[in-house]
C-alpha cells in the first residue's frame, strides 16, 4: 500500500495533466460538491422529500431506477432476515 500524501498526489496528478496545481484543486472541489450534492438528491428522494420527477430532474432516469431497484433489494433482504 502507498503511502503518499495528499500534497504528493496533487503534484502528481496536475504534472500527468500538464495542469497548475490549483486548477487540479478547483477540478477536485467541483467533482467533490457534485457528488456529495447527487448524495443529498438521493437521499431526499428516498426520504419522501421530493418527488420522483424532482429526482429524474436532477440525477436522470437511469439512476433513479437504480436507486430504486437498490431500495428494492435492500427491502426484500430485510423481509426476508424477519422470517428468518
Amino acid at each position: 500500500m502507498t503511502t503518499e500524501t495528499v500534497s504528493e498526489r496533487l503534484r502528481e496528478l496536475a504534472e500527468h495533466h500538464g495542469m497548475d496545481e490549483s486548477a487540479v484543486i478547483q477540478q477536485a472541489v467541483e467533482a467533490g460538491v457534485e457528488t456529495l450534492y447527487r448524495d443529498m438528491i438521493v437521499s431526499r428522494y428516498l426520504d419522501d422529500e421530493i418527488t420522483r420527477e424532482e429526482a429524474i430532474e436532477y440525477l436522470g432516469v437511469e439512476l433513479v431506477k437504480e436507486v430504486e431497484a437498490a431500495r428494492e433489494a435492500v427491502e426484500e433482504d430485510v423481509k426476508w432476515g424477519l422470517q428468518a
